[in-house]
């Protein structure tokens, strides 16, 4: 017999449904509540620092503790965030190599030792700062003209599962890219942004009329949607292809012989001494800030020279692999701009979209 649900089974329902005070004072946060970090359409300099530094300190400590110990939050999101702190302990313990068990080695030795670690130092330091500013080379020509910003970051909150009764912070925060898929954009996100205008369309009205078709179009986003995915293709694989020549460029100039005589610790007093085994004339008067990047740009001049030449003896085997791998990075870079920032079918899709699809000037038989 089927009984009719009265108010003792509501009450019953209700109390087995109920959560405790602690969870009913918990905030309410909508999953996947997403918003995309801009001011005024653009990601600000500072904005991109701290996002940087924010996955930096998770990546260290929130997210390698919460894998230990087996947390059922833990995603891929937080894997590659992790990447990260390999790439920093790799590249401390290649300059710690030479420089820190020097005092280990014979007097001779630990000159050598010394002078070689001098250059790995700086080689990681120039191979970070070229593998990612490099990019920009290719990125920002495209932002300029398309105002397509391939680093335009949102941030997603994200509703965790409690992983004991004492957890109370339930809600992490993740920074991803609205490009970061290529089949995959997070087009939904740039509808009705008022960081780019007032119009549903405003984003796809911009870009559309960045790159030439027009304005007040009906259609914008279907327009320009497959424009941008192929941009996005394009200036992805032109920026790392060559952010990795210009990283193996650094650390090959890095390497050459003028970088030995580098003296860190003149660095702190440049009144006392040049940076260098040769001094800048004395007649010059320049503050301590001056003389020391004089100091640094005629060493990095003499290191680009040598990286040209073949080396301090000037072999020509080693001078043609300097010069290929610099014109190749160059190379590379001008290829990227010339052909992510051209297209040659954009003049014949807008001519066959203004040509008519019914030519009246012939004859038509009706069927």
């Amino acid at each position: 017999m089927i009984k009719p649900i009265g108010s003792s089974t509501n009450q019953a329902t209700a109390l087995a449904f109920k959560q405790n005070e602690t969870e009913e004072k918990q905030p309410s946060v909508p999953h996947g509540d997403e918003v995309i970090v801009t001011k005024r359409g653009k990601t600000p300099p500072l904005t991109a620092a701290r996002i940087t530094a924010d996955k930096f300190q998770n990546a260290v400590t929130v997210y390698p503790i919460k894998g230990f110990k087996g947390s059922k939050n833990a995603n891929f999101y937080e894997f590659l965030t992790m990447g990260m702190w390999p790439y920093l302990t790799g590249s401390l313990m290649m300059m710690a190599t030479s420089n820190l068990v020097s005092k280990h080695f014979s007097q001779n030795a630990a000159k050598s030792a010394a002078k070689l670690g001098k250059k790995m130092a700086l080689g990681v330091v120039l191979y970070g700062a070229a593998k990612n500013l490099s990019k920009k080379l290719i990125e920002l020509p495209v932002k300029a003209k398309y105002g397509v910003d391939m680093n335009l970051a949102y941030k997603k909150q994200v509703n965790e599962l409690p992983d004991s009764v004492d957890d109370k912070d339930l809600i992490s925060n993740e920074y991803h890219k609205v490009f970061e898929s290529v089949d995959f954009p997070r087009w939904d996100l740039l509808y009705d942004n008022k960081n780019f205008g007032e119009n549903r369309n405003s984003y796809y009205d911009k870009v559309a009329k960045k790159m030439g078709y027009g304005e007040n179009l009906q259609d914008s986003d279907q327009i320009v949607k497959p424009k941008i995915k192929e941009l996005v293709t394009k200036t992805r694989t032109f920026s790392t292809l060559s952010s990795y020549l210009w990283a193996g460029t650094a650390v090959a100039f890095a390497m050459q012989k003028p970088w030995e005589n580098l003296n860190i610790a003149h660095l702190k007093n440049f009144n006392k001494g040049t940076m260098f085994s040769k001094p800048i004339e004395e007649t010059i008067k320049a503050s301590r800030l001056t003389r020391g990047l004089k100091s640094i740009g005629k060493t990095a001049k003499e290191s680009a020279i040598q990286l040209w030449q073949g080396g301090e003896n000037k072999i020509k085997t080693w001078g043609i692999a300097g010069k290929a791998l610099l014109l190749s990075a160059v190379g590379v870079t001008l290829l990227g701009n010339i052909i992510t920032l051209t297209d040659p079918a954009k003049n014949a899709a807008k001519k066959a979209a203004s040509t008519p699809i019914i030519d009246d000037s012939k004859e038509k038989v009706v069927c």
